[in-house]
């Protein structure tokens, strides 16, 4: 055999040689029960020492891998004891029924001392056959090219046949011809035939999986755009979506077959193996993507890292889009998304898309860039209602929660406001308002957004910034990330004046709210829209869903409910009540902290019967334990004494008695209260004022 020489790890020459290498691994091995690993390591074991006394020591080496190894021939000779020991050890498994991989490779090894003594291999020869093993069906014996060369030049040859030719790229990016070797009582075979794009494209139509079927005609239109097989396909396609099974919300599920196949053709096709990444946080969000088929996992949201967990924040899977948000919005990815599984998805890049619809003079074409500019509108409409919390917010318990029976009716097993956002996405719209050269200081007026609204009266509606970032006539810095609400204008319900704004960030994006679907709402969502919009425009949406949490006795409940009542009906100041939000089975201490965080204040609606309620001395308990100030120090407990007649011992606990108080039976003293707690969201006030 060949002899070559290298640097080893002493300093010293190292020799390589050429050898041959049989190599074994049991599949599942270390999911079968303890009885059956020893037994079939120890089958393994006196197969490989039979094979290794009819050769001397210095010829043969088996390195162990605990459910299989590697077994080494040095010289010339070694075809005879190689092909035996390939026989005996698949006939072995067969009678034990045992799923065995068996490989052979001739490559380039040295040798050195192992730290128990024992004679190491190394070298491009092992690395390759660990490669080899892995790629093995168990379905038969595998050899490398090399392997087969071999055995050609040997007797041997002539009780062995290859078979089975297929090209493989190694971990090093090499091409690879792996064959197949069968031989007398060794039937090899591979375990599935190669998949071909055409049989595999009508299986998946055949089974009902419209995304697999789109992900083979993308790979078979990459090749051949003008394959008619490929038309006939996507109409299959097209109704299996439209049959409403896969209910993953892609836009994709809207279209006819010859809308998808303009679409097809602007999809570029990416694949990744588990573990790789799609896209990084605070990468720009130049396009989205469609899951054909395995998994994506949400990993490092918003930029604050792992968490400790290797579970994602989310899961998505065929069918669903991801990546939406920061296409539509020009915004970098907040998010890592990373391959789970072997995934293939559709990229489709948001600008590059919409400029080559709108060149497609067809009616395909035409309708595709509709569905194209609905889906991307309804996905940043969506988005806006779950930020800003003068629409609905990230409780879901703003304005366009409430809805009439006829609305509940119609949702279904969805909510009534996503009933509500697909009603208003029909009177909205997405608009870029243009800065020319991006200037930091250029002024944002009203006039700039309407300008670029398509609509009838567009002057009238909510205008909602939604990208970019903008400073407000007080010296408020509005962000993308909070939908601040910069113009209102909606007749006979809510009307401001608008004010100029500077621009800070570009691009300046805008979700216009037409007042036509605002007149659409129901009479209730109206009205807790007139009230949620006061004291909003121009300012920064508060970061709690309430403004105050009741603590309070369930002997003063009417009372409660009547301050709470009065709070928003003249005041619009959002309250955690109990009666409200508490569902059946929550946890009391987990209840009443997730309630105190999405509070900015703890209104204690103080009076004697506060010593024998558990419950309000848990909350006054839990706030105290969380601690929790808001900006600048103040405490973040308000004390409201219910009764005159009650003294204030016996009205307030000893640990809040040096709050100052408020009198609910005193004039002027729940509007000051009021006036402060508005005034701390608008980022001003004194507490005890």
């Amino acid at each position: 055999m060949d002899v070559r020489k290298g640097i080893g790890v002493t300093g010293h020459a190292a020799r390589f040689r050429e050898v041959a290498v049989v190599s074994c691994d049991i599949l599942g091995h270390s999911a079968a029960n303890g009885a059956d690993q020893i037994r079939h390591v120890a089958a393994i074991n006196a197969i490989v020492a039979a094979a290794m006394c009819r050769r001397a020591p210095d010829r043969i080496i088996w390195s162990s891998g605990g459910d299989g190894g590697h077994v080494m021939f040095f010289g010339e000779d070694w075809q005879p004891d190689a092909v035996r020991l390939m026989r005996r050890l698949y006939r072995w498994a067969c009678a034990e029924g045992a799923v065995l991989r068996v490989t052979g490779h001739v490559g380039d090894v040295t040798t050195l001392p192992g730290a128990d003594g024992r004679t190491q291999a190394v070298g491009p020869g092992i690395n390759f056959a660990g490669w080899l093993i892995r790629v093995a069906p168990g379905t038969g014996i595998v050899v490398s090219d090399a392997f087969r060369r071999g055995i050609g030049s040997s007797p041997i040859a002539a009780e062995v046949t290859f078979h089975g030719e297929r090209l493989q790229v190694d971990r090093r990016s090499t091409r690879q011809i792996l064959h197949l070797m069968s031989m007398n009582g060794v039937p090899s075979e591979w375990a599935d035939p190669e998949p071909a794009d055409y049989g595999s494209l009508s299986a998946s139509l055949d089974a009902g999986n419209a995304w697999e079927a789109l992900y083979y005609a993308k790979r078979i239109s990459q090749i051949n755009p003008t394959d008619p097989d490929i038309d006939s396909a996507l109409k299959r396609v097209s109704l299996i979506l439209d049959s409403g099974t896969t209910g993953n919300g892609s836009f994709l599920e809207s279209l006819r077959s010859g809308e998808l196949t303009e679409m097809l053709k602007l999809g570029h096709l990416v694949e990744r193996a588990p573990g790789e990444i799609i896209c990084r946080v605070d990468e720009p969000g130049d396009s989205l993507f469609v899951i054909l088929h395995g998994d994506v996992g949400v990993y490092n949201l918003e930029g604050k890292g792992f968490g400790g967990s290797a579970e994602p924040k989310h899961t998505h899977h065929a069918g669903e889009v991801v990546g939406e948000l920061a296409t539509a919005l020009k915004r970098n990815r907040t998010a890592d998304l990373v391959a789970l599984t072997d995934v293939a998805l559709l990229s489709f890049i948001g600008e590059e898309v919409s400029e080559k619809l709108k060149s497609v003079d067809t009616p395909a074409g035409r309708e595709a860039a509709l569905q194209w500019e609905l889906f991307l509108r309804s996905r940043a409409l969506e988005h806006t209602v779950q930020v800003a919390p003068y629409l609905l917010g990230p409780s879901r318990k703003g304005p366009l929660s409430l809805a009439d029976a006829r609305r509940r009716a119609r949702a279904g097993a969805g909510e009534a406001w996503e009933l509500t956002v697909r009603e208003l996405v029909k009177h909205a719209e997405l608009v870029t308002v243009d800065g020319g050269e991006v200037d930091l200081e250029l002024e944002l007026e009203l006039e700039h957004a309407t300008r670029k609204v398509s609509r009838a009266n567009a002057e009238e509606g909510l205008f909602v910034l939604v990208s970019g970032r903008v400073r407000s006539s007080s010296g408020a810095v509005l962000s993308e990330t909070q939908c601040p609400l910069l113009w209102v204008n909606l007749p006979k319900l809510f009307f401001e004046e608008p004010q100029t704004y500077t621009r800070i960030k570009e691009p300046v994006m805008v979700m216009w709210i037409g007042a036509s679907g605002i007149g659409k709402l129901s009479p209730e969502q109206r009205a807790e829209l007139q009230r949620s919009l006061r004291n909003t425009v121009g300012g920064v949406p508060s970061e709690y869903e309430y403004d105050v949490y009741l603590c309070h006795a369930s002997e003063d409940k009417n009372v409660v409910v009547g301050i709470k009542d009065r709070l928003w009906r003249d005041y619009g100041i959002r309250s955690w009540y109990d009666d409200v939000e508490l569902k059946p089975g929550d946890l009391t201490r987990r209840t009443i902290e997730k309630g105190l965080r999405a509070s900015r204040f703890l209104l204690l609606c103080a009076s004697a019967n506060l010593k024998a309620s558990a419950w309000a001395n848990r909350e006054i308990d839990s706030v105290l334990h969380l601690d929790v100030k808001r900006r600048g120090g103040a405490a973040k407990v308000l004390v409201l004494k219910l009764y005159e007649h009650e003294s204030n011992d016996d009205a307030i606990p000893e640990v809040l008695r040096g709050i100052k108080r408020q009198h609910l039976e005193r004039d002027g003293d729940f509007d000051r209260l009021a006036e402060y707690i508005l005034a701390a969201g608008h980022g001003s006030g004194e507490a005890g004022r």
